[in-house]
């Protein structure tokens, strides 16, 4: 199932990255669109986020997705279009698309899917690719392998959770947490502390200066917001332990979540993770001592991908250039969909 020319898609609720068969990432930007008055593009990917949150009533800056699925079809096709556009060969090359997609969503969800793809390209040249197998695939796990291995990618909207043994997958799980979750904890935790309400785009400023959990460096930042208070334009200075305090409630629901699964793994799978642990991928992975957290939570090891928001990619990039991999780890269309076309 390798094709000549070949792109991959990763879109994922924060970003949509694309890559070619070479592992070139041709396009990485913001998953989101500006519209004015509800019918009038005006800006598309990291335009619209720039305007996120500084826009006037009539124009809504917003993301299509919402955790980690299709919330806005039309708005989805529209940005999707519009970025695979940027790919210079797309218009003219007809190229086959690979689309990492969650395992675990409804038949509405596989419907918009379905939608916005079809929109795009013609149905037979899309191949989806179950995100959960991707990633494991992308951290360079052996699908012939009959050790189980298990990936935790902590991404923006959604954790997707996905345990693998000899190429089939034993348990896959999509959490509706993620790093757009700690960053509400830290906006919540701006204006029940320090009196100030601030935006998202600064919470997570302020997440990627001062999150840790457990132990961390003492810090402070500086934010500009609105007071709870007179309601006025205030600066506040937002301190690093409070910071580790907010994001410890999502953090401790994965765990949650985490501990559940492993318990409900069989035992001969159950030591093949003590042995090897876990990994953990994804953007929110990052956060100071996010690791360690996990190790004395769970009881297993733990390790951090390399670059581990381009795992999902990785793992796409990989189907798309082994036949073997493409044949057996990809679906169409109408496998999503089943009978509802």
């Amino acid at each position: 199932m390798a094709f000549h020319y070949a792109l991959g898609i990763d879109f994922g609720t924060d970003t949509i990255k694309i890559c070619d068969r070479k592992n070139r990432i041709t396009v990485c930007e913001k998953n989101m669109i500006a519209v004015r008055d509800d019918n009038r593009v005006i800006a598309i990917g990291d335009a619209a986020y720039d305007m996120y949150e500084k826009t006037p009533s009539n124009i809504k800056a917003s993301c299509p997705m919402t955790h980690g699925v299709i919330a806005e079809g039309r708005n989805a096709e529209l940005v999707l279009s519009h970025l695979l556009k940027k790919h210079k060969r797309f218009l003219s090359g007809h190229p086959s698309i690979y689309i990492a997609v969650p395992r675990d969503i409804s038949p509405v969800e596989k419907r918009a899917y379905y939608n916005v793809l079809s929109g795009i390209v013609h149905a037979g040249k899309i191949f989806l690719v179950d995100k959960g197998l991707a990633d494991t695939i992308g951290v360079g796990v052996s699908m012939e392998s009959p050790r189980a291995s298990m990936l935790v990618n902590i991404g923006a909207g959604t954790t997707e959770i996905c345990v693998v043994a000899g190429g089939k997958v034993l348990i896959s799980k999509t959490l509706p947490l993620g790093g757009r979750s700690i960053d509400e904890d830290i906006m919540k935790t701006a204006c029940r502390i320090f009196h100030v309400n601030i935006g998202e785009k600064t919470a997570v400023r302020v997440k990627n200066r001062l999150a840790y959990v457990d132990r961390g460096p003492q810090d402070r930042m500086e934010v500009c917001g609105i007071s709870t208070i007179s309601g006025l334009p205030v600066t506040a200075q937002i301190t690093s332990q409070a910071i580790s305090v907010a994001v410890v409630n999502t953090i401790d629901q994965i765990a949650d979540e985490l501990k559940g699964i492993l318990d409900r793994l069989p035992p001969q799978f159950h030591y093949d993770i003590q042995q090897a642990g876990l990994c953990l991928a994804g953007g929110s992975s990052l956060i100071v001592n996010l690791s360690d957290y996990l190790r004395h939570q769970l009881g297993v090891p733990i390790s951090i991908v390399r670059e581990p928001g381009l795992t999902t990619l990785r793992g796409i990039q990989s189907i798309m250039s082994h036949p073997a991999l493409g044949d057996d780890f990809t679906f169409s269309l109408r496998d999503l969909t089943g009978n509802m076309m």
